[in-house]
């Protein structure tokens, strides 16, 4: 009897211990729409080089994703296409002061699904364009951006009654795409995700602000959160950044 007692102690310890070894951990990580089609393979890779952490992504505009975080969302890491709403969050002392950077870069760039006669920015003002989508300004970076760039060159209040706003980039690209909009101003990463629209030209880099990918651990994220974090700056993680299009901050 006392061998079959100590048998059955020994096999509820190494339940036990077997349980503790299976614990998950689950890191929400908070990603501008832009960042989607990234942020899903480096997640998976992430995943399969640590079993023990799932992740999940909470993926909208940099403007939104910044409110949740104010409002105290559980999010672990944010990844923003704005400057402006990290900077907001680091003021307002939602980002660990040691735990965050400037990840990565884009540029912007003026679409149009085929056939189209538009050639370059001039074309925008032709008869024969309609609708115009980009980002609502006010919490889309793209939408901000695009505005800046149509104010520097002279066509914001010629191309107002044009314009048709999405809730983020994929919104936009998707306008395009599906002919609901003649044209529309995105990053240079989510063109190259379509093959159903075509790239028209670069905005000129003089008419609008750098565009830079701050990321960081939020104030009280996951312990994890800052291996997540380490991850997304390694020579791995930027090589497939930039399979995306994405460039590194210089």
């Amino acid at each position: 009897m006392r061998h079959l007692l100590t048998l059955f102690l020994l096999l509820i310890v190494i339940s036990g211990c077997g349980t503790n070894e299976a614990k998950q951990t689950t890191l929400t990580v908070a990603a501008a729409s832009s960042l989607s089609d990234a942020m899903k393979e480096l997640s998976a890779k992430y995943e399969e080089e640590h079993p023990d952490t799932d992740i999940t992504l909470n993926l909208a505009s940099s403007g939104v994703l910044a409110n949740q975080i104010k409002q105290g969302a559980p999010i672990d890491v944010f990844l923003s296409a704005s400057e402006d709403h990290f900077t907001e969050l680091v003021k307002d002392d939602l980002i660990e002061p040691e735990l965050h950077t400037n990840l990565l870069s884009n540029k912007l760039v003026l679409i149009t699904n085929e056939p189209t006669s538009v050639t370059g920015w001039d074309d925008l003002l032709s008869n024969s364009i309609g609708r115009i989508a980009i980002g609502t300004p006010e919490t889309v970076p793209a939408g901000a951006y695009a505005k800046e760039a149509l104010e520097s060159m002279k066509m914001i209040d010629k191309l107002h009654d044009q314009l048709i706003f999405g809730k983020d980039v994929r919104q936009v690209l998707t306008y395009v795409e599906t002919g609901n909009a003649d044209a529309g101003i995105v990053y240079k990463t989510d063109y190259l995700t379509s093959n159903k629209v075509s790239l028209v030209a670069e905005a000129p880099l003089d008419t609008y602000s750098s565009i830079t990918y701050p990321a960081g651990v939020v104030e009280d994220g996951r312990e994890e959160a800052q291996s997540f974090f380490t991850f997304l700056q390694s020579e791995q993680a930027m090589t497939i950044f930039k399979k995306y299009g994405f460039q590194g901050k210089k």
